[in-house]
Formats: structure tokens, C-alpha cells, sequence
């Protein structure tokens, strides 16, 4: 393995396997033609690992930081896991440039929208989360993944960085008064932060 952008890039396969499992996104049942936003996805390394397992999917790469969320980099991490692959990948990936208050992504169009150790870096979720109403299809689905905040740690980054950090519970009654329905909640005891997964779709009028 080594470092790329402040991301580790993983040369085997099984390597690879480990790291999807350890951010859960091996229990999410992508389908052909589905199309699927990350975000927070920094240099797009989940959506080209994803790839090597799953075809003909549009991925929609998103991110605040466009030091590493660009097209340049990304091209890279792509042509980096195709070698592991070793053929081309059938997967697009688009590459979007968000905001604390918009993910500038586009209305009604994804089937799946994940937020890995994202959320509680929002300065502004209510904002983001009203924003990604209008993207999800209606019976799109949002996949949140973090471990919990306790409640010092919650303070820190709140007083030194503005960001929101709201642990496990507050997070789950924010997003249903944002608009969306829980789906199913459960923890990830094998790895060693013991994230939660956290399923939404949202409310339809």
C-alpha cells in the first residue's frame, strides 16, 4: 500500500475486500445502471475499489476540498485500481465540486447517496440534508456510516471548527425532522471504530 493525497491506495485484492468491509459498504446491494453519489468522497479511492466488484454504475464523486476531489486526481486512483483489475472499469465517475450548504449535485437522480464518516463534519446539515431531498429518486435510498461522537469529542470540533459532530442519536431524530424516514439502523461490531449504519429514504408528500 501507499499514501496518495493523504489516502492509503491498497495493491491487493484482499486488501481492497477488508477495506470495503470495514467502511460497510460491502452490505449495500448495488445494481446495474444504478447511480450513486458519495459524499464527502475526497479523491474518489471507495467508488474506483467499488469497481473492481461491481459494473455499470455511475458514480457521482463529491466533495468540498478540491485539493483532492478533482479530476486530475481522481483520473489517477481510477488508473491506479484498473491495474489491480486488470481490465478497464464499466463504471462513469463524475466528479462534483460541493459547498457547506450545497452538494450541487443534480435533482431526482440517484438510486443511492452515501455519507462514509461524513456527517458529522457538516457545519450546516440541515442545509446539505434539505439540499439532498431533491436529489435522491423517490425511492432512493441514503446510506450513513460513522461511529458515534461522544459528547467531549462533540464539543472539541464543535468550539475549534464549527462543525456540527452531533453523536449517533441526534443525528438520527435531525435527519427525520429534515425530511426522511428511517429505514433500518444497526453496528458493525467487527471493526474496530464500531460505525453505524444508517439507512434513510425520504419522506414522499
Amino acid at each position: 500500500m501507499q499514501p496518495y493525497d493523504g489516502y492509503q491506495m491498497y495493491g491487493s485484492k484482499e486488501e481492497i475486500i477488508k477495506i470495503l468491509k470495514d467502511k460497510c459498504v460491502d452490505t449495500i446491494n448495488f445494481t446495474k445502471g444504478d447511480v450513486i453519489a458519495d459524499i464527502g468522497a475526497g479523491n474518489g479511492s471507495v467508488e474506483a475499489m467499488l469497481s473492481i466488484f461491481h459494473d455499470s454504475l455511475t458514480f457521482y464523486i463529491q466533495d468540498i476540498d478540491t485539493s483532492v476531489c478533482n479530476q486530475k486526481t481522481i483520473n489517477e486512483v481510477i488508473s491506479f485500481y484498473q491495474v489491480i483489475n486488470k481490465k478497464p472499469f464499466t463504471n462513469n465517475f463524475i466528479v462534483v465540486a460541493g459547498s457547506d450548504d450545497k452538494t450541487n449535485l443534480p435533482d431526482d437522480t440517484f438510486d443511492k447517496v452515501l455519507m462514509l464518516w461524513t456527517y458529522q463534519y457538516f457545519i450546516n446539515p440541515q442545509a446539505i440534508m434539505t439540499d439532498l431531498k431533491q436529489k435522491l429518486k423517490s425511492d432512493g435510498l441514503l446510506y450513513i456510516v460513522n461511529p458515534n461522537v461522544d459528547f467531549e469529542t462533540s464539543k472539541e470540533l464543535t468550539s475549534q471548527y464549527g462543525w456540527n459532530a452531533s453523536p449517533i442519536e441526534k443525528e438520527i431524530s435531525d435527519i427525520i425532522e429534515f425530511g426522511f424516514e428511517l429505514i433500518r439502523f444497526s453496528r458493525n461490531y467487527e471493526d474496530p471504530e464500531n460505525p453505524y449504519i444508517i439507512i434513510f429514504k425520504k419522506k414522499n408528500p
